[in-house]
């Protein structure tokens, strides 16, 4: 079994894409994956799956949440070794700050660096 941590995006902010904790383990416990923990209301969710495959599982879990809440949510996962990797890859670790802010992509985006205009 893998640990994964899945991210669904903008949900219960604002009132918007409201969906109960409780309702989100009991979607993800229907997908047939085990030890499913969430936090707070924040639509981070904690499970283990056999599955090595995260593009599938990504997949899963957004058409079951269609199907059951009626919206779609963009859910980024990543794995248990992923975010130990991220944590101590941190550049800011040693100094003093409150708060660290991650972004996070499905796919490896292509960065297009333009030459500078000739004036």
């Amino acid at each position: 079994m893998k640990t994964y941590i899945a991210l669904l995006r903008g949900i219960n902010v604002s009132g918007q894409k409201k969906i109960l904790m409780k309702d989100l383990s009991s979607l993800f416990e229907s997908l047939g994956f085990m030890n499913v923990q969430t936090y707070i209301q924040s639509g981070n969710v904690l499970f283990q799956d056999k599955n090595k495959n995260v593009k599938e599982l990504i997949i899963l879990i957004e058409k079951k949440i269609v199907e059951v809440f009626g919206f779609e949510v963009i859910v980024f996962i990543r794995s248990k070794e992923e975010l130990k990797t991220i944590i101590q890859s941190n550049p800011f670790f040693k100094k003093d700050l409150n708060r660290i802010y991650i972004s996070f992509l499905n796919e490896s985006k292509k960065i297009l660096i333009l030459p500078k205009s000739k004036k």
